[in-house]
């Protein structure tokens, strides 16, 4: 039998609700390290410093395909705020011996969209040095765009001077060939125009001169200067508690599928219909205290219904039991009391199962199912149930062993015979291979499962083994947990028997007014007509002891024939 674990949305939901507690607990544990976590980090301040950019000269030329259509890249400026020239200029602002390679790491740069701004942030342990060094960088930046703006600039009036140099020569040299060259000559008119470019060409240098030579522009400005900070920017407790919740909870999720997908033990119904293919006949929600009363008949009466109305042959049912611990057999009793009930001959067999059958139905322990298959009359060892007119239960006996097949099969095919329904009991079907080799005498089976001391793997024994002989199983019935300690024994009804003590009246069984007067069952007539004789053997041993010991034989009221059988009965006073 291979039935895998379900796969979509519902069994995953199912197998969450059943691990809640998991969920609960993992989510506790990471909220609780989130704020374990939070409490022991080093506290980090942080401060930041606007700056306001401005353009300086050509060196501020935007790059192609930047992302700013404005003359200064300002993704250019914020690395080179973290730049080891930016990074030295700040750590001699701050008299400093730390590291300049720390001293960048504790930097970061924001630029906000659509703007011209550098949000300058620095992170360290104390608020003051947070707010120290976030101003000494935004100083060494706005130094180092000024001095760089003035090495362009002293660059720029260095060519230009040179320009202006090599045409205030090319000029003098021009007009003094002019003074020598002849009037009107072609010569001469070539060298006033070459004088006058040259002349046109050495007032552009001389403006561009004046311009690189004039004070630099500003390379901007602190717009908002970095303040003292009042509460450290990490740990963050919202953004870590909330951290913790979630992974806590994620793992709690993993937990619960990872225990339903490997657990090994049947903890609820669900798990017989999904996981392992077996349909729930019944659900109890306590385990019956000997035969059932109250909701557990209810639910054993229509289990019975239930049965009756299912297609096929089940006048013999087997109840195998799955776990040690008498599960089977409570099942079987209250099944085989359902069917009594609702007045069908019903008889109920013991074959050595766990759970004292006898004990559950009031009857004698011997003799039973072993003396009868060893040669003892069916009818000596089938015994009416306390308070159930319609049961009759043939016990385990005393000499319980395995069951022979043979002499098994006929007798369950006597009591056919004589019962409308028959109930067998079979071992648990992890304790070897008696229980299949009952269940393959059986018509039909039923599963006895208790939650949480069943494992998935003895119930897909169980269903191989009927398999195996070929016995239909029509379900399983589901019990409760067992009581983690062991329950007081309950009393139970006085073993009592329907036999009658009074001598063989020589009526026709069919015709005794004490059968028709007490509602015995066909079972019970077949039972007594045989039991008659070892009845009046027995008192009349009696009789014969009293006399030995010098008793009257009319000492005492004789004995009385009662119809129902009873012990009491039988002594007499």
């Amino acid at each position: 039998m291979d039935v895998t674990a379900p796969t979509d949305l519902a069994g995953h939901l199912d197998a969450v609700r059943r691990g809640w507690w998991l969920v609960v607990v993992c989510t506790i544990l990471g909220v609780a390290a989130a704020g374990a976590a939070t409490a022991l980090l080093p506290r980090t301040y942080e401060s930041t410093t606007s700056v306001l950019v401005l353009p300086t000269g050509n060196q501020d030329a935007n790059a192609a395909g930047g992302r700013t259509k404005e003359t200064i890249n300002l993704d250019t400026e914020a690395q080179l705020v973290k730049s080891t020239a930016v990074g030295d200029r700040a750590r001699t602002l701050l008299h400093s011996p730390t590291a300049t390679g720390d001293l960048i790491d504790a930097v970061t740069v924001a630029v906000p969209p659509n703007s011209t701004v550098l949000q300058i942030a620095y992170s360290a342990g104390d608020p003051a040095l947070a707010r120290a060094g976030s101003h000494a960088f935004a100083e060494a930046y706005l130094a180092n765009r000024a001095d760089g703006a003035a090495s362009a600039n002293n660059a720029t009036a260095g060519a230009l001077r040179s320009q202006v140099s090599s045409v205030t020569k090319q000029l003098q040299d021009t007009s003094d060939q002019i003074a020598a060259a002849t009037d009107g000559s072609s010569q001469k008119v070539y060298l006033e125009t070459r004088r006058r470019s040259l002349s046109n060409q050495l007032d552009t240098l001389t403006g561009r001169l004046s311009d690189a030579t004039a004070p630099p522009a500003s390379p901007g400005r602190i717009i908002s200067d970095a303040a003292l900070p009042t509460a450290p920017a990490s740990p963050s407790v919202p953004v870590n508690l909330a951290a913790g919740f979630v992974l806590g909870l994620l793992v709690g999720l993993a937990a619960a599928l990872l225990r339903s997908r490997f657990d090994r033990r049947v903890r609820y119904a669900d798990d017989l219909r999904h996981r392992l293919g077996v349909p729930v006949l019944a659900e109890l929600t306590a385990a019956p205290d000997g035969l059932a009363a109250a909701d557990g008949e209810r639910t054993f009466s229509r289990l019975r219904n239930e049965l009756t109305a299912t297609p096929g042959d089940h006048a013999v049912i087997a109840v195998l039991g799955t776990t040690a611990g008498g599960a089977g057999a409570l099942v079987a009793a209250n099944l085989a009391a359902a069917y009594g009930r609702a007045g069908t001959d019903t008889v109920l067999v013991a074959s050595g199962a766990d759970g004292d059958v006898a004990a559950l139905t009031g009857v004698p322990a011997e003799p039973g199912l072993s003396d009868v298959l060893a040669g003892t009359d069916l009818a000596e060892a089938l015994h009416r149930a306390a308070d159930e007119p319609n049961l009759w239960v043939l016990a385990a006996g005393a000499g319980a062993g395995r069951p022979s097949v043979e002499p098994a099969r006929t007798a369950l095919r006597r009591l056919r015979e004589r019962a409308e329904q028959v109930v067998l009991v079979t071992p648990d079907t992890a304790t070897g291979p008696d229980a299949q080799t009952l269940a393959s005498l059986a018509d039909a089976a039923v599963l006895a499962v208790e939650l949480r001391a069943t494992r998935r793997e003895d119930v897909r024994d169980a269903v191989d083994q009927l398999r195996g002989v070929g016995t239909p199983l029509l379900g399983a019935v589901v019990l409760p947990p067992p009581a983690p300690a062991a329950a007081t024994p309950t009393a139970v009804p006085a073993p009592r028997t329907d036999r009658d003590s009074a001598p063989d009246s020589g009526v026709a069984e069919e015709d005794s007014p004490s059968d028709k007067n007490s509602g015995v069952s066909a079972v019970g007539r077949e039972v007594r007509s045989d039991e008659d004789a070892a009845a009046d053997r027995d008192a009349r041993s009696d009789g014969e002891s009293g006399a030995k010991d010098g008793t009257a034989a009319d000492a005492g009221p004789e004995p009385v024939a009662v119809g129902d059988g009873s012990p009491a009965a039988v002594r007499g006073a």
